[in-house]
Formats: structure tokens, sequence, C-alpha cells
């Protein structure tokens, strides 16, 4: 074990005081409504996991079984919540957001952003960019202390674009036919998409097995299109999405980009809260369509880069 040293105690310890003051201080704005701070984290979870239970609540959030238990009843008293019994274990059952529950939901996270908008108002491109990073920096570092499991994710950047775009494609596929039920139009459409000038991909790998992906098309000199980013279930809540879209931007940022932009759609929760989280905004919306066999609300997103 290796020794901390006082004025390393000292410094933590002085951070911690100051992050909790700065959250208390957001946190009065954000959640300026009937539900507390954890069940508003419960609603982001059962929003964010394709199949979310009461058990995976327990976990995630560190929280008592009977805690979660009355949340829960809370929520399907008030037809925020409904359950899914599942098809291989019977005794299991998947919790989902109602309409009604996911317009609050969606209510809280304007809140939020425009919270966190107007506390960074002060602060240049640049300022933003070196904030960020570092507190990207702080989350895995801290994020293997707590789960040394994830120390085992590797983030690969050494394949070629070719040499991965079978598994690429199959597995975007996957995760949007079976959790979207996007139709067969959707595969014509992956393998168009790496017709482009495909630049450079990256994989995430758990243990040599693929835990999830992102990948760069050069739109021009000065613009880079982010693509395929995904991140198999049973890698959610470690890290991995920060790490690759981390991977991607500071590879853009040695080429120079001055900009990344990606599209995207609105029902794809967790992956806006990640492109939010660096600094991504939404600079164009098509109107609502019907798209591989969905009606869809595509979205345009761009990072300025510093």
């Amino acid at each position: 074990m290796i020794e901390s040293n006082n004025e390393s105690v000292s410094g933590f310890r002085q951070f911690n005081r100051f992050y909790t003051k700065i959250l208390g201080l957001l946190n009065q704005e954000i959640y300026d409504s009937p539900f507390s701070l954890t069940e508003t984290r419960v609603l982001f979870e059962i929003n964010s996991k394709n199949k979310c239970t009461a058990k995976l609540l327990q976990e995630e959030l560190a929280l008592d079984r009977g805690y979660v238990s009355r949340i829960l009843k809370r929520f399907d008293e008030q037809d925020m919540i409904y359950k899914e019994k599942s098809e291989e274990d019977g005794r299991t059952y998947f919790i989902h957001l109602t309409e009604k529950a996911k317009n609050i939901y969606y209510d809280l996270e304007d809140k939020a952003n425009e919270q966190v908008r107007f506390f960074l108002r002060n602060l240049d491109r640049d300022k933003q960019q070196t904030l960020i990073k570092s507190m990207n920096t702080i989350e895995e570092i801290l994020s293997q202390q707590m789960n040394p499991k994830e120390s085992e994710i590797y983030i690969n950047e050494h394949y070629k674009p070719e040499d991965k775009k079978e598994l690429i494609i199959e597995k975007q596929r996957a995760f949007y036919t079976d959790k979207y039920r996007f139709d067969k139009a959707f595969l014509d459409y992956l393998y168009k998409t790496f017709d482009a000038e495909v630049e450079k991909v990256w994989i995430a790998e758990n243990g040599g097995e693929f835990a999830g992906s992102i990948g760069l098309v050069k739109e021009n000199e000065k613009t880079a299109m982010l693509r395929w980013f995904i991140v198999e279930d049973s890698t959610r809540g470690k890290g991995v999405g920060t790490r690759l879209i981390q991977a991607l931007l500071d590879y853009c940022n040695e080429q120079q980009y001055e900009r990344v932009i990606l599209w995207t759609v609105s029902s794809l929760p967790a992956a806006r809260r990640l492109y939010k989280k660096f600094g991504f905004e939404i600079t164009e919306t098509k109107e609502e369509q019907v798209l591989w066999g969905q009606k869809l609300i595509e979205e345009r997103w761009d990072l300025e880069l510093g």
C-alpha cells in the first residue's frame, strides 16, 4: 500500500469541502421540485438503462433495499413507472418511466443545464475545456480507486477502421434494433456511413471483450464528425463512455481540428447527457419524421475546440 503524505490528505479534504459547497449551490436551484436529489438520481438511472431493476438501482446508487422500495412505490402511485416481467426470469421485473415521468425528468435536466450554463457564464471556451478535462481526470482516477475492476477496461486506439468494421456495425445494429426497434434500413445506413472518410476508431475492451466504441470521420480540414458511439450495457456506469469521448477529443486537439460535430436522435438520453457533459450544444434540429421505421427527431450537436 502506498502511503499518503499530510499534504495530499489536506489537499484532498480541501477540494472535497470546496466541491461540496459548489454542489450545494447547484442543487439548490436545479432540484427545486417535489423530488429529492436521490429520487432524481433514481429517475436518471431508470431512464438511462435498458433493463433497469430494483436491485440494479440499489447497487448503482448504493442505497438500502427498503429505501429504493419506498421510492419506487411512490413513483408507482404517481403513475411515473411501469414494470415489465422478464421473459427469461419470471421473478425479475424491468422498470420503465411513463411518458409523464419522462416529461418531468427532461424538465429537471433542462433546469440543471440552465444552472450549469449560468455557473460557467464568465469562463471562456479554453477555461471551460480545461475545467471539463480536469473533472474527467478526477472522475477516472477516483472511479478506478473505488471500483478496481474498472481499471481492466482498456481503450484500444490501434485498430484500423476496416479491422473492426463488421464488429462495430453489428453492435450498432443489435443495440438499435433490440432497444429502439429500428428496421432493416438502419443496417444499410450503417454500411453506408463506413464508406465515408473514416480516420480513426477507438474500441473499449473489458478483459479482452468488446465494451464500447467510437469513431471519427473527417468532414473537412477543420471539422471532425463523431460516429458509432456505443457502450455495452454490461459496462455502463463504469466511465467507458466518458473515456471514449475524451480519447476522441484529445486526438482532435492533437490534429488541430477546430470543431467536432455529430448527428443523433432525441430519444437517446444517456448519450445526450455525455455530449452535454463535454460541452456539445444542439445547433440544428429536424422535425419529427419516420426514419428506420420509427418517428424520430434528428439533432446535430457541435463542439468548438480551443
